[in-house]
């Protein structure tokens, strides 16, 4: 645990030693993953058989990873098309082609696909032949050859035949059951931790299986029956989370509301800080880009680390080449402008029938800040241009052909990362309705993507409206620097 800051190493050993239930709160940037693997590390030197689960495939394969790495026997469960290639010599599916028993399960299999080439041959007895008869009717009468309800002997022996075959094929089946169970059984008990989604801990792979510790990453990101799932399998439970970030994507408007609320919120609510550690050092960004979402979201006791604290664009940015970009977007690009707000005068729309909104203007203004700041030297795959809504998204993926440069929502850019973020609020109309960037955790999420700098391109106006969002160009104002842009 010699790697892990003072707050992890005390988020560590509070979580091994609780009895029952202990909460991690990791905002952005600040390890909780790896503090959740650390976490599992002493639990399994300890002596305890865990559970690692999460909502996502990608989370799972990420602590698989990150364990293995580690030293730690792991074992991913699951559906071996969904896991990343870097870890498939640690799934089941992987590890039981290695056990004889798995061996001998399948030449059972082969056998039973030749006796049911065999049955084709024979009359399988569907009602429209049985007429009513029992398989033990139909032995009899073919034995004895005596015809029943208009069934000839021969059709009664031929449906005995395939009655018989398919008697084999049961026994055969019940006997390659077994083995592979046994081989399942034996990679299960060999493995210090056990990694699979959710849902797949509710499978008859892992029934009748118990654990001492049950892991939940980004517990924050499931629903409370999602954890459910795990939970029953353990004695004791940890999570990890950030319930300052977006809730789990439920679809159903009528469910919205009560599965938005969390299994970790609801801990916290019952417990407070009783059985919680907050991970206070972030390794992300600017302390400028930190500092806003910091006050906001966690009572401003997040720490940005040394080796990010002060680091800008200088380090990756061709200076020569900015100073050919017109202004007000060279302003924008500048290393020391850590954080900026591009205030547009474009209004939002809607396509017809549609929910979202889409703003043009912006859209424009977040083509030419992609294409300066590539120009300027910049890597497109250490961009990522963010709105909170859809219809802007299918916009600005029509407007900026940038190979390798991610456009994304907001939603699927959370547990995302990029040296530099353009967000485009989208929303703009005379009565400062701001739809639903009143959830404040989707401002969270979006401001705490970016690294090195942070373009905030909206109207103004609008979103003054509203005091967070008042606040925040408020605090643009002061730490950074707020441009107008008039003609995109």
């Amino acid at each position: 645990m010699s790697e892990l800051n003072e707050y992890q190493k005390e988020a560590v050993r509070k979580a091994v030693e609780a009895e029952k239930v202990f909460l991690i709160h990791g905002p952005p940037g600040t390890g909780k993953t790896t503090t959740l693997v650390a976490c599992i590390e002493e639990l399994v030197r300890r002596g305890n058989k865990v559970l690692a689960v999460a909502d996502s495939n990608i989370a799972v394969d990420n602590l698989v990873e990150r364990l293995v790495q580690k030293g730690v026997k792991a074992v991913r469960v699951g559906n071996p098309v969904r896991v990343l290639k870097t870890i498939r010599m640690h799934t089941l599916d992987y590890l039981l082609e290695l056990e004889p028993e798995f061996e001998r399960a399948k030449k059972l299999y082969e056998e039973i696909e030749k006796i049911k080439e065999e049955q084709k041959r024979y009359v399988r007895p569907e009602p429209r032949y049985r007429r009513g008869l029992s398989d033990e009717e139909i032995l009899k009468r073919a034995k004895t050859g005596t015809p029943v309800r208009g069934l000839s002997p021969k059709i009664l022996r031929s449906m005995a035949k395939w009655i018989k075959l398919q008697e084999k094929v049961k026994e055969l089946y019940e006997k390659a059951k077994k083995e592979e169970e046994k081989a399942v059984n034996k990679i299960l008990k060999r493995s210090e931790v056990v990694c699979t989604t959710n849902s797949t801990a509710g499978s008859e792979i892992l029934e009748g299986y118990t654990f001492d510790v049950v892991v939940i990453d980004e517990a924050t990101q499931a629903t409370e029956p999602s954890c459910l799932i795990p939970l029953v399998k353990g004695k004791k439970l940890i999570m990890a989370g950030d319930h300052k970030q977006l809730p789990p994507t439920v679809l159903s408007e009528e469910a919205k509301e009560g599965l938005s609320y969390t299994l970790f919120e609801r801990l916290i609510d019952l417990y407070g800080e009783k059985f919680y550690a907050l991970l206070r050092i972030q390794y992300r960004m600017n302390r400028k880009i930190m500092d806003f979402s910091n006050r906001m979201f966690y009572g401003g006791k997040l720490i940005a680390h040394t080796s990010v604290a002060d680091q800008t664009l200088k380090e990756i940015i061709n200076e020569e080449r900015l100073r050919e970009v017109p202004s007000p977007y060279r302003e924008a690009l500048l290393p020391e402008n850590v954080i900026v707000f591009m205030d547009t005068e474009g209004k939002e729309r809607q396509r017809k029938g549609s929910s979202s909104f889409y703003n043009e203007e912006e859209a424009k203004v977040c083509k030419k800040l992609a294409e300066y700041l590539v120009k300027a030297g910049l890597k497109p795959e250490n961009v990522g241009i963010i709105s909170p809504y859809e219809d802007q998204v299918n916009l600005l993926e029509e407007l900026i052909k940038i190979e390798n440069l991610e456009i994304k929502t907001v939603d699927g850019f959370q547990g995302r990362e990029k040296e530099v973020i353009v967000i485009s609020f989208v929303r703009a109309n005379p009565y400062g309705d701001i739809g639903f960037l009143k959830d404040y955790r989707r401002l969270n999420v979006a401001i705490t993507r970016a690294k090195r700098k942070l373009i905030m391109v909206g109207n103004g106006e609008t979103l003054s409206k509203d005091k967070v969002y008042e606040e925040l160009i408020r605090y643009v104002e002061k730490e950074g620097v707020i441009l107008k842009v008039r003609k995109p």
